[in-house]
């Protein structure tokens, strides 16, 4: 199992550590409310070095990314990143992830539903990676996560002004104690994120800074978990939740990161035969009112007179006080605005909603 280089760090910050596909994860402390309310009312410090990390330059790399990752990487300029995801063979997800065009390379982060051997197997053995130039930072790399509608006021306070200029889904390059570091603007919160991508060298000098300025900005330390509950009410797709039960990109609402123009990539056959033949079921955001019934995943969705679906994803919202979940139903089913029932067709009822259910503070904020 893969130990992560600030585990310390956030062990003696009150965070319990998880196995989660071979990575010892930093998963939570004992409140986790107070964590998601770190994110979405001021910033919370998370590790994402569970992340598998790849470079590979730029002039070889190009055709190997654009042959095995579903986006189109070839139209990916300097400074940019691309969200897109890597399938397996039968075209289900297995990793998600951001390719950053970062000068003469290329950056892949990943978050994976397979181990750092598998996907190592897949990219170097079974793709021969190494052939072009790919290589494994994994552990030579930490990602410090600064998410939260003042997240940005903190990456300002530490790295610069000019950070208050980075798009969302670019890179851009820094210092930090006269070392090189990597900061891309993203985050899967609906709030301000900043992933910062520093040599182990620096890393525990980093943590401090940021944790400091964090502290200063009443914001603390996040676990992992958290962000399952973050991404779920922020409605962005999360691989460890509903990705790793539902698996197909297209019953996912992927289609965005898909390249459609350029369908050779690892799995993309299986994914335009169904294209061809129609979708046939997709995910609807679905809320419950607090405390009128536990919601679990695997949960049933029933209309009137049959079973329709079951729930992929369910967590309690903080802002919302309430339950909220994505249930897989027939196509045609799928829209907000409809009310269901969970379990029996006299269980209690359920409705479908837009997602995000909510507007999250950072879309409202004037950054100066």
């Amino acid at each position: 199992m893969r130990e992560l280089f600030l585990k310390n760090k956030f062990e003696a910050n009150g965070i319990s550590f998880k196995e989660r596909f071979g990575v010892n994860i930093p998963f939570s402390s004992e409140n986790i409310e107070l964590e998601y309310n770190s994110v979405r009312n001021a910033v919370g410090l998370s590790d994402f070095s569970f992340l598998h990390k790849y470079t590979i330059p730029e002039d070889t790399g190009l055709d190997f990314l654009n042959n095995l990752f579903a986006g189109n990487v070839e139209n990916l300029r300097f400074g940019k990143v691309l969200h897109t995801f890597l399938a397996d063979d039968e075209g289900n997800v297995i990793s998600d992830c951001y390719i950053a065009n970062n000068d003469e390379e290329f950056l892949v982060l990943c978050e994976s539903v397979v181990d750092q051997a598998e996907m190592d197997k897949i990219l170097f053995d079974e793709n021969n990676g190494g052939e072009y130039g790919l290589k494994n930072i994994s552990d030579d790399y930490v990602v410090l996560s600064i998410d939260g509608s003042n997240a940005w006021r903190a990456a300002k306070e530490i790295f610069g002004v000019s950070i208050l200029g980075l798009p969302y889904l670019s890179i851009e390059e820094f210092e930090y104690n006269n070392v090189k570091i990597n900061i891309i603007r993203a985050g899967k919160t609906g709030e301000f994120g900043y992933y910062v991508i520093a040599e182990n060298q620096i890393a525990e000098s980093l943590f401090t800074t940021i944790y400091e300025k964090v502290k200063q900005l009443n914001g603390g330390i996040c676990g992992l978990d958290v962000h399952n509950v973050l991404r779920l009410d922020g409605r962005f797709f999360n691989i460890f939740s509903e990705g790793v039960i539902v698996k197909n990109p297209l019953y996912l609402g992927l289609q965005w990161m898909i390249d459609l123009e350029n369908m050779n990539f690892k799995g993309s056959g299986k994914i335009k035969d169904q294209r061809e033949t129609g979708v046939d079921k997709k995910i609807v955001g679905i809320t419950i009112e607090a405390n009128s019934v536990e919601v679990s995943v695997g949960d049933q969705i029933w209309d009137e007179e049959k079973l329709i679906g079951t729930i992929v994803a369910a967590r309690h919202s903080y802002v919302l006080d309430k339950t909220v979940a994505l249930a897989l139903l027939p196509f045609d089913l799928a829209y907000s605005g409809l009310y269901y029932f969970l379990n029996a067709t006299e269980g209690p009822k359920v409705n479908t909603v837009s997602m995000p259910p909510f507007t999250p503070k950072s879309l409202n904020t004037k950054i100066d």
